[in-house]
């Protein structure tokens, strides 16, 4: 079989079975061996979805709970959640020592924290299928950074993607007004749009200060620092704004919460982690594909678990948004990337090998979210 790469680089799936599993004398992969890749793949895709599912579903559950909107209490727990659960990887692995500067760790985490806090406040005005398209276009505003401070240039074909972006997130966010989310506000818009820059300059900040550094930080070593500082700001607020008294009131009255945030939480720790491993062994490029998947099921599992009034505008700025999303994908040099481009092969740290793996997998938690880890992380 002829070996094909991608734009990053990485082969393809069965190709990859050439290079880890071995090849027969004639230079083909064996079926066998083709088969266990395919199937690893697959079991990774699955478990990421499914993971990603049940981050998504268990936090909208919280937030349906009759008198929750406490998105600071949710942002606090779910990042000691992810700092004790970068402990126990780094106790797994055994791998103790920090590469990256604290005092990076605590900047980052104000960035960090505030795009988690931004997002969770804002579910208070906006439905969570919303959120998800939200925070799916993250591009938007590192493509504006990237163009209006380093200068970079688009295709006109980008620049046209961008626009739909906008289009559809517009049209979406109109169904939400039109009664799909019953306290619509356009507060909710603001703040998951500062939620949004808060995001992009913490994928940029993380890339430079934690990943392009002589000896790159492991993804165990930054969930952990970067979570205990985002904890810590957010209890700090949370006793500034005096929502910590109302929200442990709260919790003790309705003791389902704590244990669902910190459920979904882990959930979202190891959904990053799946990524991470489809990344390493399949490419970034399948990765995305995964992700774009995972996306989708979120935001139609959202609307069979709890009900919303339909709209077509919810149908028509979906799809709007998904072509858009796929276009960026497609034309080669994908925005949402664009802090790699500048260093890819060369820069401090370089972009390929175990660190710019363990990178990228990173960045795409903000999708779990809270996080990207995609949340995402994401997320955070």
């Amino acid at each position: 079989m002829v070996k094909e790469k991608s734009e990053d680089n990485a082969y393809v799936i069965v190709a990859r079975a050439d290079v880890e599993s071995g090849a027969d004398s004639a230079g083909k992969p064996s079926s066998k061996a083709a088969r266990s890749q395919t199937a690893f793949f697959m079991a990774l895709a699955i478990g990421s979805i499914a993971s990603a599912l049940g981050f998504s579903t268990l936090q909208e559950k919280v937030f349906n709970i009759d008198g929750f909107t406490y998105g600071g209490w949710m942002t606090f727990i779910t990042y000691l959640t992810f700092s004790a659960c970068g402990l126990a990887e780094s106790a797994a692995t055994r791998s103790f020592k920090r590469n990256a500067a604290l005092r990076d760790y605590a900047g980052v985490s104000l960035l960090a924290m505030g795009g988690a806090y931004f997002t969770n406040w804002a579910l208070n005005y906006l439905n969570y299928t919303t959120r998800i398209v939200f925070k799916s276009c993250r591009v938007l505003p590192v493509m504006a950074f990237r163009s209006l401070v380093v200068g970079q240039r688009y295709s006109a074909l980008q620049y046209c993607a961008g626009l739909l972006l906008v289009a559809g997130i517009t049209l979406f966010t109109a169904g939400d007004a039109a009664g799909g989310a019953p306290n619509f506000s356009g507060i909710g818009v603001g703040l998951i749009g500062l939620a949004l820059v808060c995001d992009a300059l913490t994928a940029n900040l993380e890339e430079r200060q934690f990943f392009r550094i002589r000896t790159p930080a492991s993804h165990a070593e930054v969930m952990t620092y970067l979570s205990l500082f985002a904890a810590a700001e957010s209890f700090v607020v949370l006793c500034i704004s005096g929502e910590l008294g109302r929200a442990l009131t709260h919790s003790l009255q309705h003791r389902e919460t704590v244990p669902f945030i910190c459920a979904f939480s882990v959930l979202g720790y190891v959904t990053v982690c799946l990524i991470l491993l489809l990344i390493k062994h399949f490419g970034a490029t399948n990765a995305e594909v995964v992700k774009s998947m995972r996306k989708v099921c979120q935001v139609v599992l959202s609307f069979v678990v709890f009900p919303k009034p339909m709209s077509w505008k919810y149908l028509v700025g979906g799809v709007a948004v998904a072509v858009a999303l796929y276009t960026l994908q497609r034309t080669g040099k994908k925005p949402a990337a664009a802090g790699a481009e500048g260093g890819g092969g060369g820069g401090r740290g370089g972009g390929h090998g175990k660190d710019g793996k363990e990178r990228e997998a990173l960045l795409a938690r903000k999708d779990s979210d809270t996080v990207s880890p995609d949340q995402g992380g994401e997320g955070r």
